[in-house]
């Protein structure tokens, strides 16, 4: 845009120059304040995930070392113990049936000495065909105090294996709980943190099995598979951490979510404010402005008229303005010293024109 596009008329062109560059270094700053906002709320989710990311690892832990404990006093039970020794099917059966629904464990399995299965005790929600632990049995063979994940059947799995002692080990405890909704919805209890579990067994398609986000933005999150840092919803903007779980039979993924418009809303509120006070600002600097610049074009104006009347031959009316100390005034008192001067130049003429130079008496021009 150039000057030229402004209306003709100065006090617009002033008025409107100023206010355009006022308008660009408030919504530069303006642009600069909201990035600052957004780039701080960011920074905040991000060390709150790292808070959500501890904490999930923790509750993993937690639930493993319940498994553990429930492990081992089935382990630790003489009579469940007796029947290992006795290879009573049935009482074995029923044991681990009996532990494994007490605790809410979805495998329960007994193991020799050899890690071979003896027995099974499997939820409804498992694949029906035992052999799908030997993956599990075998990890855990090489470190049995620790937790293996393993995918089947589409959803993850916990598991840990405690030794069987009569005192000697005469066996091993295989226990399994679902990675499932309920350690979800106990994580958005705690933090207020969304939680997802992406699943992909190995030659399959990801799945998501566990989420606490509903509707479209769960539909959202599903559709891009869990490879996005951040999910735009109609609820706001989402904040996405991946944690990778190393599992067996394909990989898990446990994703926290975490929402930036919580953060952001005080400040967009305080955004608004400065918004409405800078709309204010230009109101009333554009009063002020207009009031300026009618202080420049009003005598502007009055000058115009004085000229009219000078180039018409009328030098009896003196200039306005002239008691200004400004450049107005200054302005003014010079073209009145014009006036004068055209005058005294005019009558000058008009004698030369009428009188004669010697004697200063009317000549003949003058009475024709």
């Amino acid at each position: 845009m150039t000057i030229r596009a402004f209306p003709r008329s100065l006090i617009a062109r002033l008025v409107g120059i100023s206010l355009l560059l006022l308008l660009v270094v408030q919504a530069a700053g303006f642009a600069v304040v909201r990035a600052s906002i957004d780039r701080n709320a960011r920074s905040q989710i991000a060390r709150e995930l790292d808070t959500d990311e501890r904490v999930w690892h923790r509750l993993l832990e937690q639930n493993a070392d319940r498994l553990r404990q429930g492990s081992g006093l089935l382990a630790a039970d003489f009579g469940f113990r007796s029947a290992v020794n006795s290879g009573d099917q049935g009482t074995i059966q029923s044991a681990l049936e009996n532990h494994g629904a007490r605790i809410g464990a979805v495998v329960t399995a007994l193991l020799d000495t050899q890690f071979a299965l003896r027995a099974a005790s499997l939820a409804e929600s498992m694949p029906p065909q035992p052999d799908s632990l030997l993956p599990v049995i075998q990890s855990l063979a090489v470190q049995p105090q620790a937790s293996q994940v393993a995918v089947l059947g589409g959803q993850a799995y916990m598991f840990v294996m405690v030794p069987l002692k009569a005192p000697v080990v005469i066996g091993w405890v295989l226990m399994g709980f679902p990675i499932g909704q309920p350690l979800a919805e106990e994580m958005r209890q705690l933090l207020a943190v969304d939680v997802a579990v992406l699943v992909q067994p190995q030659g399959a398609a990801m799945s998501l099995p566990v989420s606490t986000l509903t509707g479209a933005a769960l539909a959202q999150l599903r559709d891009s598979a869990g490879a996005v840092g951040e999910l735009e919803t109609d609820a706001g903007t989402l904040l996405v951490r991946s944690i990778s779980l190393d599992a067996l039979g394909g990989q898990v993924h446990a994703l926290l979510l975490r929402s930036v418009d919580p953060l952001v809303a005080p400040y967009r509120q305080l955004q608004f404010l400065l918004a409405s006070i800078t709309v204010g600002g230009l109101l009333l600097f554009a009063m002020g402005s207009g009031a300026m610049a009618r202080r420049v074009t009003t005598p502007l104006r009055s000058l115009l008229t004085a000229t009219g009347r000078l180039s018409e031959g009328d030098y009896s009316v003196p200039m306005e303005h002239m008691e200004r100390a400004d450049e107005i005034g200054d302005l003014a008192r010079s073209f009145d010293h014009m006036r004068l001067d055209i005058a005294r130049q005019q009558s000058k003429v008009r004698d030369l024109a009428y009188r004669d130079r010697l004697t200063g008496l009317p000549n003949r021009e003058r009475f024709r």
